[in-house]
């Protein structure tokens, strides 16, 4: 499904946004496992994992890239769809969530683009993308060309909707007389079917 959003664009994006609004909101500090519910929380890396985004070079946590290309004969043309992420948290009022992006989607607005008809090859960093998703290009058939990256930084506050499962926080203090209960926290694990929705906040 997420390859459509090249297509699809804006309908497809805004089906999925008026989906997380949708969701119940809830602090992470109150939320009940097992329940579809939305929450916001500032981003914070997990275990020292981080990505380089590859069109814009920023450290983040998730990113989406899309380079459509249109042939000379052949119309539009998805020529490179690159997601990726790693685990992240979000921390909220002294409460945390660990956030499992393995099934996701980001709606997050701010975005990094380019749109340009001649000159790629001219561009180092345009034309290393290129070689690096796509060596074999045919790049004389190649007219109109568009860059688009979404990116998920570090410090930065987004909603997440989706279902938590309570687990053991190994960074709480373990102090005496310390709740059960406040030494633990959520984990978010989407699927295909319901994947994580992860966009701005408010969404």
């Amino acid at each position: 499904m997420s390859r459509l959003r090249a297509f699809l664009g804006e309908p497809l994006a805004k089906s999925l946004r008026r989906r997380l609004r949708a969701a119940a909101p809830s602090p992470i500090s109150e939320l009940r496992e097992g329940l579809h519910c939305r929450i916001a929380g500032t981003v914070r890396v997990l275990d020292n994992s981080t990505l380089t985004a590859p069109f814009s070079g920023q450290t983040c946590v998730a990113y989406l890239l899309e380079i459509i290309m249109t042939d000379l004969d052949l119309g539009d043309r998805l020529l490179v769809y690159d997601k990726r992420a790693v685990p992240f948290v979000l921390a909220d009022a002294g409460h945390h969530a660990v956030v499992d992006p393995a099934h996701c989607q980001l709606l997050v607005a701010a975005r990094h683009s380019l749109d340009t008809r001649s000159g790629f090859r001219a561009d180092p960093r345009q034309y290393a993308l290129l070689q690096r998703y796509y060596p074999d290009a045919r790049y004389e058939r190649m007219g109109r060309m568009r860059y688009r990256e979404w990116v998920v930084e570090p410090g930065a506050r987004v909603t997440l909707a989706g279902v938590g499962a309570r687990e053991v926080d190994p960074h709480a203090q373990a102090e005496r007389g310390y709740r059960d209960e406040a030494r633990q926290r959520l984990r978010f694990v989407g699927s295909e079917e319901l994947p994580l929705l992860v966009g701005d906040d408010p969404p």
